[in-house]
């Protein structure tokens, strides 16, 4: 049994996404590019700057500094040509600002932004909202409406609390709370449509709501339409970068988009910052692990995979990717260990496990391993794009096992 599947067979998986090696020869000779901003009194901003990048051929892209103001241009972006560089004032500490430059082949470009002092005058920055504090003009009845959703929760009684629910808005047509907790229980269901029509309600009556705003960006996500959930999501992000579940949300918007480098930059300031909660922190490490597959940095993945599982043992989904990551490293004795964990502990809903599993056996010259894993792949998940390949390679394997 000579013929093994290369991992390429498999590239329709959801984490399993080409890197950007076709790109090498058009920019291999192109020289780093970056842009340095600095504060009014020549110090490194202390925060991620928001600007917009506009090149001369039409393309615009609004783009986020590291930490320290220091941006590195990404590969889709460089190019032989002129550039523009516009920061917004942040209403505070400085006023707005803007720079050109050219990028010519094979010319390092270190663009500068000296941030001018804010002279206007300076503008609170948006309030947390506490839900709580809505709810002191609500009438009586709708409380009293909202209180027995709430105890509908409690009991599972799914479709009573969404009575309740719609019966308080009813009554309180600026009822938040009851909004934003009817929105929940549609995204519960997968009732995507009601559930981004009553989110984008909630936010019509106050813009500042946040807790609408990023359930929003999580309904778009589900639905596909990463482009407005970025949107949504970016703006939040702008705002309150430590509002939990919120980086998470954003670089889900940002693979979405293809925007894979900022959604890197948007999870690990997430862990730079204010000390996220434990589950944030399992969230954060599990998507960088996503991240750094979807960019074929398998090597850097592990260490975030491993954090990941240090905080939840049992979590399937991260012993499967860390097992497929191990994969692609050709370190097969961890690869096996993590992919049968995963599976032992998630069962079918990891059936990827199994298919992870039958390219090992057969990169180990292992026939009836890989056909036992193989077969169990389709029991799992039978109508899985690739079922054609799969049952197409398992017949192969029983001729191959039949002869041994």
């Amino acid at each position: 049994m000579r013929r093994r599947l290369r991992w390429s067979h498999f590239a329709a998986l959801w984490f399993v996404i080409p890197g950007l090696l076709a790109l090498a020869p058009a920019i291999s000779a192109q020289a780093p590019c970056s842009i340095q901003m600095f504060m009014p009194d020549g110090s490194l901003p202390p925060r991620p700057i928001r600007f917009t990048l506009t090149r001369s051929d039409g393309r615009i892209e609004t783009l986020f500094t590291d930490t320290k103001g220091k941006y590195q241009f990404t590969l889709d972006l460089i190019r032989e040509s002129e550039y523009v560089v516009t920061v917004d004032s942040d209403g505070l500490t400085f006023d707005a600002a803007s720079t050109s430059f050219r990028i010519m082949r094979n010319q390092p470009v270190y663009a500068t932004v000296f941030l001018p002092a804010f002279r206007g005058k300076p503008k609170p920055p948006p309030a947390a909202i506490d839900v709580a504090s809505l709810d002191t003009a609500v009438p009586a009845a709708a409380r009293a409406a909202y209180d027995e959703g709430m105890k509908a929760v409690d009991s599972a009684q799914t479709e009573q609390a969404i009575t309740h629910f719609k019966t308080a808005i009813k009554l309180y047509p600026q009822y938040l709370r009851a909004m934003n907790d009817l929105g929940v229980l549609y995204l519960q269901l997968r009732r995507l449509d009601e559930a981004a029509a009553i989110f984008e309600q909630a936010v019509k009556i106050n813009t500042r709501f946040p807790f609408a705003r990023l359930n929003l960006g999580v309904v778009l996500n589900l639905k596909g339409n990463f482009k407005k959930a970025s949107e949504v999501l970016g703006t939040l992000y702008e705002e309150n970068t430590t509002l939990r579940g919120l980086p998470v949300s954003y670089a889900d918007a940002l693979l979405g988009t293809g925007q894979i480098v900022k959604a890197e930059k948007v999870l690990r300031a997430a862990l730079t910052g204010a000390a996220p909660d434990q589950s944030s922190q399992l969230d954060i490490h599990f998507k960088l692990g996503l991240v750094l597959n979807r960019q074929d940095r398998f090597a850097d993945a592990v260490p975030e995979l491993e954090k990941a599982l240090t905080l939840d043992p049992k979590a399937a989904n991260v012993h499967l990717l860390l097992g497929g990551s191990f994969l692609q490293l050709n370190r097969l004795p961890e690869a096996e260990r993590e992919l049968v964990r995963a599976y032992e502990l998630g069962g079918g809903q990891v059936g990827s496990a199994q298919m992870f599993l039958g390219q090992l056996y057969l990169m180990q010259r292992n026939p009836s391993a890989a056909l036992r894993a193989f077969e169990q792949y389709l029991r799992d998940v039978p109508a899985a794009p690739n079922s054609a390949l799969i049952k197409a390679e398992i017949e192969k394997l029983k001729g191959a096992v039949n002869n041994e």
